[in-house]
C-alpha cells in the first residue's frame, strides 16, 4: 500500500512537470494570438446569450430598446466589434452598445484609452497577456448577478466540509509518519469520501464553483495589470479598488488557475479538479471568497468595469484598424446629420454614400436597392458613435440622440398578433418615445405595408406629418410614390436605382435625389424563371 501511494505521488510530480512544459507552450502560442488578431476579423463563434448579464443588472432602461437591436442585428456588429480577451469586456462591450450614451468626459477619456492601445503594441500585447489569464469561462459571466444577490449563493452546511479537510490533513500526517498499510488505507478512504462530497457538491453548484476561479483571476491579473504606468494615468480607479479587495485575494490565489472546473479535457485540468476534490479546497474556499465579496461588492463591481473598460478600449482599437475607413464622430447643437461616405460595418465591401439632412426624408427604390442596408447604416453608425466614439465613414456629425426603428417587423403567432397589428405597435413606441430634451433618429423601413395602399398612404401621411414637428430626424424606406408627393414640402426625398439589363440588374447601392422612378419588380419575376403567362398578365 505504501509504495502504491508513493507511486501516486510520483505520477502527479510528473504529470505536473509535464503540465508546466505545456504551460510555457501555451504561454508562446497566446502570444503569437495576440500579436496576430489585432486589426482582423473577429473569429465567428455562436451567440453567447450571458454576455447580457452585466447589462441586465446594471441598466436604468433607457439606450437602445430590444426592437431596435434587432432591427439592426446589433448581435452580429456586437460579434463583428468584438475581440475582448475576456467575458468581463464582452459584458461591458455589450452594455455599452445597449446604453448608446457617453458624457463629453466619458469619451475624451475613452478617446485616449483608445488612441493609447492602437500605437503602444508592445503595452497592449503585455495587457493582452493578463487579460488573456482572465479568459471568458463560463462562469464568469454570471458574476454581476452573483454580486447583486450574494448572500443567496453561499454553499450550506461550511462547517462539514471543513471537517472533511481537517481529517483528510490528519490522515495525510498519518500517513506520512506512520507509512504502513493502516494508514495508508485510512488515507485513501478519506480521499474517496471527499472526491465524492466534491463531485456531489460540484453537480449543483456547478456554476458557482468555477465562478471562484474566476473572480480571484480578474483580481490576481488586475493588480498586476495596475503596476503599469499606463494603467495608472488611464485608470486610477482600478488602484484604487484594488487597495479594498486585498482580503479577498488572502488564501484564495491558487484558484485563479482553475477556472472551468475542469471541464476543458486537460490531463492537468482533471488532475487539478481531482486534487481540488481531494482536498476539498475549492468549495471551503468558495463560501470564503464571498463572504468577503459581500463586504465590498461597491469595490469589486469599480474593479469589474475597469477590467472591461480597458478589454473594451483594445477592442474597439482592434475595429477600428480592421475597418476600410472611419472617423470619430462630431457632435452639434443643431438638428442635423451629417454623413460623409458612410457605409455599414458589417458589410465587407461597402458601397459608401454621403448625406446632410435637417429635416426627415423619404427614401424610395426598387426592391434590392439598398434602401434598408443604408437606413441601417446610418442608425449603426449613430450607436457606435455615442457608444464607442467610432463611426464607418469619414465625417458624421450628429447631436446627441436616441435611436430607435421600425424594421424587421414579424407576426406574432404565440400572442396572436398579426402583421399589421404588430407593426403599428412599433410605430406607437416611436411616437411615445420622442421628446424635445434629446433628439431621436427614427429608421423605419416600408411604412405600414401591413395594410392596403389606400389605407396605407393615408395612415402614413398622418404619422409622417406629425413626425416631422417632433425633435426627431426620420429615415422612412417607402414603394409608395404617392407618399412623396404628398409629403415634398415636408420631407426630403432621395432614391435608389438599379439599371436593368437583358439577363440580369445591377445596382449602384448610391443614394441619389429626388423620390424614384423605376420598379423591377416584374423583372424579377422574369429572371427568376416564372412562367410566362405569369410575366404576361404581371405587365398587364
Amino acid at each position: 500500500m505504501v509504495n502504491t501511494i508513493l507511486v501516486v505521488m510520483g505520477v502527479i510530480i510528473f504529470v505536473w512537470v509535464m503540465w508546466f512544459i505545456s504551460y510555457i507552450d501555451m504561454k508562446r502560442k497566446r502570444r503569437t494570438i495576440i500579436h496576430t488578431k489585432f486589426g482582423k476579423l473577429p473569429k465567428e463563434r455562436d451567440w453567447e446569450e450571458n454576455v447580457r448579464n452585466y447589462d441586465d443588472v446594471v441598466t436604468d432602461g433607457s439606450g437602445v430598446d430590444d426592437v431596435t437591436w434587432n432591427d439592426l442585428s446589433m448581435n452580429e456588429v456586437f460579434w463583428r466589434i468584438n475581440q475582448c480577451d475576456t467575458s468581463v469586456g464582452e459584458e461591458i462591450l455589450y452594455h455599452k452598445l445597449r446604453k448608446n450614451s457617453m458624457t463629453l468626459e466619458e469619451r475624451q477619456l475613452f478617446e485616449r484609452r483608445v488612441r493609447t492601445f492602437s500605437g503602444n503594441e508592445k503595452e497592449r500585447e503585455s495587457i493582452e497577456e493578463c487579460l488573456f489569464g482572465i479568459g471568458n469561462g463560463s462562469g464568469s459571466y454570471f458574476i454581476p448577478a452573483y454580486l447583486d444577490a450574494i448572500d443567496e449563493y453561499r454553499l450550506s452546511h461550511a462547517w462539514v466540509y471543513r471537517l472533511l479537510q481537517a481529517l483528510f490533513v490528519c490522515a495525510l500526517a498519518a500517513f506520512l509518519i506512520l507509512r504502513n498499510d493502516a494508514a495508508g488505507m485510512a488515507f485513501v478512504g478519506i480521499c474517496a469520501g471527499n472526491l465524492g462530497v466534491y463531485f456531489f457538491v460540484k453537480m449543483g453548484n456547478a456554476v458557482e464553483l468555477s465562478m471562484v476561479g474566476t473572480t480571484v483571476s480578474l483580481l490576481e491579473n488586475a493588480r498586476k495589470i495596475s503596476k503599469r504606468r499606463e494603467i495608472r494615468l488611464l485608470f486610477p480607479e482600478m488602484e484604487q479598488a484594488l487597495a479594498g479587495l486585498k482580503k479577498v485575494m488572502k488564501g484564495a490565489r491558487f484558484l485563479s488557475v482553475q477556472k472551468d472546473g475542469g471541464q476543458g479535457g486537460d490531463v492537468m485540468e482533471i488532475l487539478l479538479d481531482y486534487i481540488m476534490g481531494i482536498t476539498l479546497w475549492q468549495v471551503t474556499t468558495y463560501n470564503k471568497v464571498m463572504r468577503r465579496l459581500s463586504e465590498n461588492v461597491p469595490a469589486y463591481l469599480a474593479l469589474y468595469e475597469c477590467v472591461g473598460e480597458l478589454d473594451v478600449s483594445i477592442s474597439t482599437a482592434s475595429f477600428r484598424k480592421s475597418l476600410p475607413w472611419y472617423c470619430q464622430p462630431e457632435y452639434t447643437s443643431e438638428k442635423k446629420i451629417r454623413m460623409g461616405d458612410i457605409y455599414h460595418p458589417l458589410i465587407k465591401e461597402p458601397v459608401a454614400n454621403s448625406l446632410e439632412l435637417e429635416r426627415s426624408c423619404l427614401i424610395t427604390g426598387s426592391n434590392a436597392s439598398g434602401k434598408s442596408t443604408f437606413i441601417k447604416a446610418v442608425a449603426v453608425n449613430a450607436i457606435l458613435a455615442q457608444s464607442l466614439n467610432t463611426c464607418a465613414a469619414r465625417q458624421f456629425i450628429l447631436p446627441t440622440s436616441g435611436v430607435i426603428t421600425s424594421m424587421a417587423v414579424k407576426d406574432d403567432l404565440m400572442a396572436g398578433e398579426s402583421y399589421f397589428i404588430r407593426e403599428i405597435r412599433y410605430l406607437k413606441r416611436i411616437l411615445d418615445s420622442l421628446n424635445e430634451e434629446k433628439m431621436t433618429i427614427c429608421a423605419i423601413d416600408e411604412i405600414l405595408r401591413g395594410t392596403n395602399t389606400g389605407e396605407r398612404i393615408r395612415a402614413s401621411r398622418a404619422i409622417l406629418d406629425y413626425l416631422k414637428d417632433k425633435n426627431c430626424i426620420a429615415l422612412a424606406a417607402t414603394h409608395d410614390k404617392e407618399l412623396t408627393e404628398l409629403m415634398a414640402a415636408d420631407y426630403v426625398n432621395y432614391h435608389f436605382s438599379e439599371e436593368i439589363g437583358e439577363e440580369d440588374i445591377t445596382f449602384s447601392y448610391k443614394l441619389l435625389k429626388g423620390s424614384a422612378t423605376s420598379h423591377n419588380a416584374v423583372k424579377l419575376l422574369e429572371f427568376a424563371g416564372f412562367q410566362e403567362e405569369i410575366i404576361t398578365a404581371a405587365r398587364e
